[in-house]
């Protein structure tokens, strides 16, 4: 506004900092200001090309440097890291040298110090007085830590039998024994749960169990039943770790460590925690195997009770178990081995048994089934005959399985003929078939298993009645008939080179020692005896006795004449011989003594005294025989042929008899008499 005066007139601010920007210069202030209210480059490019614009702009200015400062710089560098590589050589040379890894079970236990575990236990003894699982558990984790995990095999399928504790040195063996008996039954069973299932989680973590192993074994050793009194501990772990098989294979090889000393235990455990692993295809084999082994390691068991045998047995053919038939036949062997060394304990209640088998057989039963069950009762009957009265007061109720066991025996009767009652099963045979005879009067049951039962019984008793084979035995006929026939040829020689028998060395013999009047007096005894009966038989019935001359004569001239016959040709053939025999007599004595000096004469001297020692011997025999003779005839006499027995009751009994038969034979003669002459009359 115009105020009249004089006014100094000058640029203001804005003025000036228009006409310095028009300048093109800046002053400091202005340029901060300027920087402060400018867009960034943040605002408007990504992060990642915000970051190599950064990094390409340090760079440039690096590389503006002084060439000397880089070079300074690499001089320091390596210089420091000379440094650094002789104080780390020092240090390698100062530090001890580390120990190698053993390679192998064998080599780390050989490698422990036996007296480095016995001061480990006498202290934490010492420490601990009243806490035997610190001390167990103390050197259960010193082996683990001394001994490499066996990666490849956690259980051991490549070893022998009882490793890895056959292989501890006995030293360190009977520390670790040691240590376990004192601890006590309750603490070793707390321990046993222990190491099952720390062995488990350590092995998740792939750290060194073999020590918890060694510990197994040892405690099956101490007491075998520490398994089988901890099924459910048992049973849950499997069920928690059958999804890891390294893990799973381990606890099946450590439940089994019992059965390793006692069978009963480990079918327990077999049956109760093992079996059910059948049904997956990855652990069917080892358990199998676990079975195999069970089997032969008590082949020689001779207290194994029926029940472990039923449950094994229920365990394959039940169905409870939802098994594979290829597993199912392959531990069919196994069942046919557990039956055989089940029949080993002779002090089991067969009769029970063979009760308890016989129902479980039914027409929709398994063949397998039906066949073990079959082998058992078969076994039953060869080891107790009281079962067969068990059986012939139950077969009505079972008549199917009845009729499988008696085809059964009737097929394989050879091979237990030797082992098997006869007599009584020919009773429960007699059995079978009249209960078949009532069913057809209508007084029973029919029944197409009795009626095979029927069929069979009646077989059966057919063989067993039958005469043994000729291919069997010895052929006891022809032998006798050919000793008769030397005898005789040689008696006969003997009469015809001493002229009559009287001067043979038999006839001397029998003369000597009494046969010869023995054998006269029964023979004048039967001539007389022989005599008055024909005499008795003529006179009483005529018609008789004239029948039976007639009848007789023929076959008694015959017989005479074969005699005849038989002694000339004998006669004829034997003078043939010994004439031929006398010829060529000299000629082989020629020989021999030709080619053997002297052989002939020291044969006849030990042939004569072989002689006289035979004759000795047995006149004193014959002398024995008579003399015992003599007194079982008067034993005999006063003990035996008594009362009923006595002579006079037997001849009395005989006279009857004979009255008896002759009153019958006349009857008889007088009926057919009367018949003939009545069809005569007729004609």
């Amino acid at each position: 506004m115009y105020s009249g005066g004089w006014e100094v007139v000058t640029k203001n601010k804005k003025d000036k900092t228009a006409a310095s920007a028009k300048n093109g210069k800046l002053s400091k202030a202005e340029k901060k200001k300027f920087i402060e209210n400018a867009p960034k480059v943040e605002d408007f490019l990504p992060l990642d090309q915000v970051k190599t614009l950064y990094d390409n702009l340090d760079g440039n200015k690096e590389n503006k440097k002084p060439v000397k400062e880089k070079e300074n710089k690499t001089k320091e560098n390596e210089e420091k890291k000379k440094q650094q590589k002789q104080q780390q050589a020092e240090k390698k040379k100062d530090e001890p040298p580390k120990e190698k890894l053993p390679k192998s079970i064998e080599e780390a236990l050989n490698s422990i110090n036996v007296a480095e575990v016995q001061n480990l236990l006498a202290t934490n003894q010492a420490h601990f007085p009243d806490a035997p699982l610190v001390w167990l558990k103390t050197l259960v984790a010193f082996l683990n830590s001394k001994i490499p995990v066996e990666k490849d095999d956690p259980i051991f399928s490549n070893r022998p039998d009882g490793y890895p504790l056959n292989v501890v040195p006995k030293s360190l063996r009977v520390v670790l024994e040691k240590a376990i008996d004192s601890a006590g039954a309750t603490n070793t069973r707390l321990f046993y749960e222990f190491i099952l299932t720390a062995m488990a989680m350590e092995m998740s973590k792939a750290v060194p169990v073999v020590g918890y192993k060694i510990f197994v074994q040892l405690m099956a050793k101490h007491d075998p039943k520490l398994s089988s009194s901890s099924i459910a501990k048992l049973t849950s772990m499997r069920n928690s770790y059958q999804n890891r098989k390294p893990v799973g294979l381990s606890l099946l090889w450590s439940f089994n460590q019992g059965g390793r000393e006692n069978l009963a235990v480990g079918l327990k455990v077999w049956h109760e925690v093992l079996a059910p692993m059948l049904e997956a295809k990855s652990y069917a084999s080892y358990v199998m195997k676990i079975l195999s082994d069970l089997l032969k390691w008590h082949s020689d068991e001779e207290t194994l009770q029926s029940d472990l045998y039923l449950s094994i047995f229920e365990d394959f053919f039940s169905g409870k178990l939802n098994i594979s038939q290829s597993v199912i036949d392959e531990g069919i062997p196994h069942l046919q081995k557990l039956r055989t060394i089940l029949f080993q304990n002779k002090s089991m209640n067969y009769r029970k048994f063979f009760e308890t088998l016989l129902p479980k057989v039914t027409s929709k039963t398994p063949e397998n089934y039906k066949n073990e069950v079959v082998s058992a009762l078969t076994g039953c009957l060869n080891a107790d005959d009281r079962c067969f009265a068990v059986w012939k007061s139950l077969y009505m109720k079972n008549l199917y399985i009845s009729s499988i066991l008696l085809t059964h025996i009737d097929s394989n009767w050879d091979s237990l003929k030797p082992s098997i009652n006869s007599k009584l099963l020919t009773d429960v045979l007699s059995a079978f078939q009249l209960s078949q005879e009532k069913s057809k009067k209508g007084k029973g049951k029919d029944d197409k298993y009795l009626y095979s039962c029927s069929n069979t019984s009646e077989a059966l008793i057919k063989k067993m009645s039958s005469k043994k084979s000729s291919k069997g035995g010895f052929p006891w006929k022809t032998g006798c008939f050919f000793l008769l026939l030397i005898i005789g040829a040689i008696v006969a020689y003997d009469t015809h080179k001493h002229g009559s028998f009287e001067a043979t060395s038999t006839g001397k013999f029998m003369r000597e020692s009494g046969i010869t009047d023995f054998a006269q007096k029964t023979w004048v005894s039967t001539k007389l005896y022989s005599a008055k009966a024909l005499e008795y038989l003529e006179s009483t019935s005529p018609e008789y006795y004239k029948a039976v001359v007639d009848f007789s004569t023929p076959y008694v001239k015959l017989a005479g004449d074969f005699y005849l016959v038989v002694k000339n040709s004998s006669v004829k053939l034997y003078d043939n011989v010994s004439t031929y025999v006398v010829a060529k007599i000299p000629v082989i004595q020629a020989s021999v003594e030709h080619y053997v000096p002297g052989l002939l004469d020291s044969v006849q001297k030990n042939s004569l005294k072989g002689v006289e020692i035979v004759k000795i011997y047995s006149a004193w025999i014959a002398e024995q025989t008579v003399e015992n003779s003599v007194k079982a005839t008067r034993w005999l006499k006063t003990n035996v042929f008594v009362g009923k027995l006595s002579p006079e009751s037997l001849q009395s009994y005989a006279s009857q008899a004979i009255n008896t038969t002759h009153t019958f034979a006349s009857q008889t003669y007088d009926w057919v008499y009367e018949k003939v002459q009545t069809l005569s009359k007729v004609e």
